[in-house]
């Protein structure tokens, strides 16, 4: 039976929002001072430890498909949807954190980037190359953008019962000050807070949910008496589905693998994180590992959660008609009742306008630097300035006309898409050319165009009429990504010593 909201559960999740707002905005003015340049604007100080640093990548990571998203998945298709829902997440950014983190912070350094795509232009030395970055970067953000808002919108309207305009609209608003305000130095610090209120909050409400339904056995009884199929790590009778792959057999599973791993090193949002980061020692990186380690795990808490769902409400909750399978944390939560309604849905937030602020600073900021500036040069430090901030409040509002008139029906479908084009791509022409010497910018536009034409032909092909398997699409992007940039790559040098 579905539950409905009470006056407690409104009352601790407007609460829980005005704390985790009033926090982020505080820190945001705390940080004025640090930003009043448009280079401290971009950058900040470069000084943030190993500790912020990590809850600040926690909170970029685990967007609103981590705290929402991914529930919906499992409960519709049971322990196989757990492949795309987030049982890789660490295998993704464990090695981003490791690997990738300390040379793209002495790569930011080294260069003087201040942008993630002038970074990717100065390392092919090709401005041309940074503005495509650009392009690609806000079009796949926007799309992503909307998935953040559509599940802040679901788990505030589901828990509350009231309607989720005026609260997505007012943290819009608190995110686009505190970061036009208080810059990079101010977003790092509120993403640092966020990460913590997503740690805590989901994995009570796993551990939680997991109690409700009678821990581990009393879960996979309560799935198996429903459908036998639920309890199958792989579903072979999704296969008529081809968009539904990723939970039908091992070249989805395998897909999913390679999803996470290259959108970890290839999130723009992501590698932001550690241009502000100092120069760190092994036991400076050791500890900023750890922290997301362990913060990073939120995931596989939101897993039971979801899965607790179809145990608990069996298929009701494809009835919900605003929100169906994505319903499936929310429901939880009122289940388990104040306060615990109120932190996830505070929780959810924090995971939407966490990885929202890292996005929109990524493309006000790119779109300043390596485009604005570019066509014109003489604008002065002051205007430049402005401009970003400006670009900051449109760029945090423009996603919500799209979440209004038309919001997608899957959570996880729709930015698994726009993970596929940015993971594929710049895995390569960011995350590659950190070791490989042979990279051109031949080879990174050819990576670029053809892994853009592939995210948009996926969206016909697999979203809309159904017809390329999920799995083969991402290993198609890949593969072509890695041969265009490769091959480009050789020729480009081959023209240049000719």
């Amino acid at each position: 039976m579905l539950l409905q909201p009470s006056t407690m559960d409104f009352i601790f999740s407007t609460a829980f929002l005005v704390i985790l707002l009033g926090l982020s905005v505080a820190v945001g003015f705390m940080s004025k001072k640090k930003s009043e340049t448009f280079n401290s604007w971009l950058v900040g100080s470069r000084n943030f430890g190993p500790i912020v640093t990590g809850l600040a990548l926690t909170a970029t990571w685990l967007s609103g498909w981590a705290c929402l998203g991914l529930m919906g998945i499992v409960y519709t298709f049971g322990w196989s949807g757990m492949w795309l829902a987030g049982v890789w997440t660490l295998v993704g950014i464990i090695p981003t954190v490791a690997i990738f983190g300390p040379k793209l912070r002495n790569r930011f350094e080294q260069m003087k980037a201040t942008t993630v795509p002038q970074l990717v232009g100065a390392i092919y030395n090709s401005r041309g190359i940074a503005a495509l970055a650009c392009a690609i970067y806000i079009v796949l953000l926007l799309v992503y953008c909307v998935g953040q808002y559509k599940a802040a919108a679901t788990a505030w309207h589901v828990v509350t019962g009231t309607s989720w305009e005026l609260s997505i609209l007012v943290s819009a608003i608190v995110m686009a000050v505190y970061m036009a305000v208080g810059g990079y130095t101010g977003t790092q610090w509120a993403l640092a807070i966020q990460g913590i209120f997503i740690f805590f909050a989901c994995t009570l409400l796993g551990i939680l949910a997991l109690a409700m339904v009678g821990g581990v056995e009393g879960l996979n009884l309560a799935l198996a008496q429903q459908d036998p199929k639920l309890i199958e790590p792989l579903r072979p009778d999704l296969a008529a589905k081809p968009n539904l792959q990723f939970a039908a057999d091992l070249i989805g599973l395998t897909a999913t693998l390679g999803l996470f791993v290259t959108m970890a090193a290839g999130f723009p949002h992501n590698v932001a994180r550690f241009i502000g980061l100092r120069k760190i020692t092994k036991r400076d990186l050791t500890i900023m590992t750890i922290v997301v380690f362990i913060t990073a795990s939120v995931p596989w808490f939101n897993l039971l959660t979801g899965l607790s769902a179809r145990a608990r409400f069996h298929a009701e909750l494809f009835n919900i008609a605003t929100a169906k399978q994505d319903a499936a944390g929310p429901m939880v939560a009122l289940a388990l009742g104040a306060p615990i309604s109120g932190f996830y849905v505070a929780a959810v937030f924090a995971a939407a306008i966490s990885t929202l602020a890292g996005m929109v600073m990524v493309m006000s900021g790119s779109l300043t630097r390596d485009v604005i500036q570019l066509l014109k040069p003489n604008l002065s430090d002051k205007a430049l300035l402005n401009t970003a901030r400006v670009l900051t409040i449109l760029f945090s509002l423009i996603p919500i006309i799209w979440v209004i008139l038309r919001p997608p029906d899957l959570l996880a479908y729709l930015m698994a898409g726009a993970a596929v084009g940015l993971g594929c791509i710049f895995f390569y022409t960011l995350a590659v050319s950190l070791f490989w010497k042979g990279a051109h910018k031949l080879g990174a536009a050819a990576c670029m165009i053809y892994g853009f034409v592939m995210t948009a032909l996926g969206g016909y092909y697999v979203y809309t009429v159904a017809q390329w398997g999920w799995g083969n699409w991402w290993w198609a992007t890949f593969i072509g990504c890695g041969i265009a940039y490769f091959a480009f790559s050789k020729i480009g040098t081959w023209k240049s010593k000719g």
